[in-house]
C-alpha cells in the first residue's frame, strides 16, 4: 500500500511557482553569518539552500524530486525524494514544513533542522 501511494505522489510532482515558498537560504544566525562551526574554528557553519531541484549545505549537494504542497494553516508541507553525494548516492524523503517565516527540514523521526529563517539577502 505504501508503494502505490509513493507512485501516485510520484506522479503529481509540484508544480515550480508553488515550490517557489522553500527556495532560498535558510539557516541559525550562526549559519546565516557563516561564523565558525567553534570558537577559534576554520571551518564554518553553513546554511541551507534550496532552489528547484536542488538542496546544498556547504559542499553536500542533493537532487530533489518535489511532492505535492499541501497548504496549513500557518504556512505550507512538502515532502521531496533527495538524492544527495557524489560518488555514491544516499536516498532520502525529506519533509519540509514552512510555519510563518520558519523552516524545519525533517530527515527523518530523529533528525531534523530548523526552525530555520531565511537568511538576509535570500
Amino acid at each position: 500500500m505504501r508503494y502505490v501511494l509513493l507512485i501516485v505522489l510520484l506522479a503529481f510532482p509540484a508544480a515550480a511557482d508553488e515550490r517557489a515558498v522553500f527556495y532560498g537560504t535558510w539557516g541559525t544566525a550562526k549559519q546565516c553569518a557563516r561564523a565558525p562551526v567553534k570558537p577559534g574554528g576554520t571551518v564554518p557553519a553553513q546554511p541551507f539552500e534550496i532552489g528547484p531541484d536542488w538542496l546544498r549545505q556547504g559542499t553536500i549537494w542533493c537532487r530533489l524530486r518535489w511532492f505535492p504542497i499541501e497548504p496549513r494553516a500557518d504556512g505550507f508541507f512538502t515532502g521531496a525524494h533527495a538524492q544527495c553525494g557524489e560518488d555514491s548516492l544516499r536516498d532520502y524523503l525529506v519533509g519540509l514544513e514552512r510555519s510563518g517565516d520558519r523552516l524545519t527540514l525533517r530527515w527523518d523521526v530523529f533528525l531534523s533542522n530548523g526552525p530555520l529563517e531565511r537568511c538576509p539577502g535570500s
